[in-house]
C-alpha cells in the first residue's frame, strides 16, 4: 500500500501494529485508572464516630482518610469561627465542609479516573480507523484474510475500549457514593 508515492506500508504489518498499539494504550490507561480507583477506595475508608470525635482536634495529616480529614476540617473551621467572635450557623459550616471535602476527593481521585475513562473511546476509535484504512486502501481481494483481520482489528479495539470505559465510569459512580458516606460520617462530629 502506497501513500502519495512517498510512503509504502505493508498492510499486514500495519493492521497488526495498529491493533497492538490501540490495545496496549487502552489496557495501560485502564490499569492506571483502576490503580487510582484502588487508592481512592482506600482513602474513602469509613471510621467510627467515637474515633472521629477523639481525633477531631488533631493536626491534619496526609495519611488521614476522607472521614478523618472531613472531621478535622469541620472542627478547625468551627473553632476558628468561634475564636473570631463570629459563630457561623452549624448547617453552613457542615455544608461548606462538605463542599471542601468533595472537591478535594474529586480533584485528587475521581476527576483523574474520569479523565482516564474519557481517553479510552478515542483510542478505540483510532484502532477502528486504522483497521478501516487497511480495508479501504488495500487493493487486493475484498474477501481475503487480511481484510477480515482488519475488520476484526477495528471491532476488537473498539469493543475493548468501550468495555474499559464503562468499567471505569461504574467504578467512579461507586466511589462517589462511598465518598459521600465517609463525608457524612465526618460531618457528624460534635462541635
Amino acid at each position: 500500500m502506497e501513500f502519495f508515492g512517498l510512503i509504502t506500508i505493508d498492510p499486514q504489518s500495519f493492521n497488526v501494529w495498529s491493533l497492538r498499539i490501540s490495545m496496549t494504550l487502552t489496557t495501560t490507561i485502564f490499569i492506571l485508572g483502576v490503580s487510582m480507583a484502588i487508592r481512592a477506595f482506600l482513602h474513602a475508608r469509613g471510621a467510627d464516630p467515637d474515633y472521629l470525635d477523639s481525633i477531631k482536634a488533631r493536626e491534619a495529616s496526609p495519611q488521614d482518610g476522607l472521614a478523618e480529614s472531613t472531621a478535622k476540617i469541620l472542627w478547625s473551621t468551627a473553632q476558628n469561627e468561634a475564636q473570631g467572635g463570629f459563630a457561623a450557623p452549624k448547617e453552613f459550616l457542615r455544608d461548606a465542609t462538605r463542599q471542601v471535602a468533595e472537591n478535594s476527593f474529586d480533584g485528587r481521585f475521581t476527576n483523574k479516573i474520569y479523565m482516564c475513562a474519557n481517553l479510552l473511546p478515542p483510542i478505540g476509535l483510532w484502532g477502528t480507523v486504522a483497521g478501516m484504512i487497511v480495508i479501504f486502501l488495500y487493493t487486493g481481494d475484498p474477501g481475503n484474510a487480511l481484510n477480515k483481520g482488519a475488520i476484526g482489528t477495528k471491532l476488537w479495539s473498539t469493543f475493548l475500549a468501550l468495555l474499559y470505559y464503562v468499567s471505569l465510569e461504574s467504578i467512579c459512580l461507586f466511589l462517589n457514593m462511598r465518598s459521600r458516606k465517609c463525608i457524612d460520617r465526618g460531618l457528624k462530629v460534635k462541635f
